[in-house]
């Protein structure tokens, strides 16, 4: 495919995915003013993929007539070998695009993100499924953001063995009992102290210059006072790792720091791509029921993902029935850690 035309919108995902799939020369994109810092955004990532991309700006979203003749004095640049995605954009925009391209036989493309699919519409009649190369840096790029840090992996090791005996011994419940005691005695005193759990499966101690948990093999490990894993509940975000790669067999990323153009700063615990969707998640070990926690996933799910990102929340507490009505309001699901070992996306 040499050129695709493109109708902007700020539903990025409409437009980059086909791109990415289909790998045109080049791309023109179509943009109202409303919708100029999502072209931009757009220009950006394709530039990066050595995709020449050609701007049509300052269009009258709601000008039949006007948006068809521009489309029509845009086409007769291109004679063959081009192609429609009418997915983005208002109706009136897709409507007279869509006309432009069926009165002169060529290719029209819907993207189909729910299901996956690519629908070709004109010539003829087919459906394809989406197959986009696509990272977590793409996905951040088209909606104006990039990766400023993420978290050091130092510890990783350590983790897995821990959760691997968590696994074995099904003593999840005993770990975080565990862990809330630790957490309630940390913000009381800066002296040393260990605490054993109930059923003496793990012992924690707070020494001069770190934290040790040990486990029944004797093993410890070690967590540096200058990072507070086990401190500020990082514990879960390695879990949602763990859990992610073996039985999803995904590589996801934590503690992820994020940035715009204008500076603004964002930081989302864990994130993950599968199947050309960004999955982004919340983990909570503190004070439950507070809904502030899913507005702000909600929030970060929208400025980095749009309407095809998913947010999960994370957590290893029993929530009020106002809590989940309000997170399945927001089409965010809740995984208790000490109901399920699995984590499905």
């Amino acid at each position: 495919m040499s050129t695709m035309f493109c109708l902007v919108s700020r539903q990025s995902m409409a437009n980059v995915l086909p791109v990415l799939m289909f790998k045109p020369h080049q791309v023109v994109l179509f943009a109202t003013p409303e919708e100029k810092k999502s072209a931009d955004n757009l220009e950006k990532l394709f530039s990066s993929k050595s995709i020449n991309v050609k701007r049509v700006n300052d269009l009258n979203a709601y000008d039949y007539v006007a948006f068809k003749n521009v489309v029509i004095n845009e086409i007769q640049n291109y004679q063959t070998d081009i192609c429609l995605n009418v997915t983005g954009g208002t109706k009136l925009m897709a409507l007279a695009a869509y006309e432009v391209f069926a009165e002169a036989n060529k290719r029209i493309i819907y993207c189909d993100t729910e299901h996956q699919h690519i629908i070709s519409l004109m010539p003829e009649y087919k459906i394809e499924n989406l197959q986009a190369d696509i990272s977590i840096e793409d996905y951040l790029l088209s909606y104006g953001y990039k990766i400023e840090n993420v978290k050091s992996s130092q510890n990783e090791i350590d983790y897995c063995e821990l959760f691997s005996f968590i696994e074995k011994s099904n003593s999840i419940k005993s770990f975080v009992d565990l862990y809330v005691k630790v957490r309630e005695k940390l913000s009381d005193i800066t002296n040393t102290f260990s605490i054993t759990s109930n059923d003496q499966r793990f012992e924690f101690r707070k020494e001069t210059n770190h934290y040790l948990l040990k486990y029944y093999d004797s093993k410890f490990i070690t967590f540096k006072m200058d990072s507070s894993d086990f401190k500020s509940g990082d514990w879960l975000e390695y879990y949602v790792k763990y859990i992610l790669k073996k039985k999803n067999n995904l590589e996801p990323i934590l503690g992820v720091k994020i940035i715009n153009d204008e500076g603004v700063r964002n930081e989302i615990d864990v994130m993950v791509l599968k199947n050309s969707r960004l999955f982004l998640f919340s983990c909570k070990t503190g004070k439950k029921d507070n809904q502030f926690d899913l507005y702000q996933l909600e929030t970060l799910r929208h400025i980095t993902s749009g309407t095809f990102g998913k947010g999960i929340f994370i957590t290893a507490n029993e929530h009020s029935e106002n809590f989940n009505i309000r997170a399945k309001d927001l089409k965010i699901d809740i995984i208790n850690v000490l109901k399920t070992r699995e984590i499905k996306i």
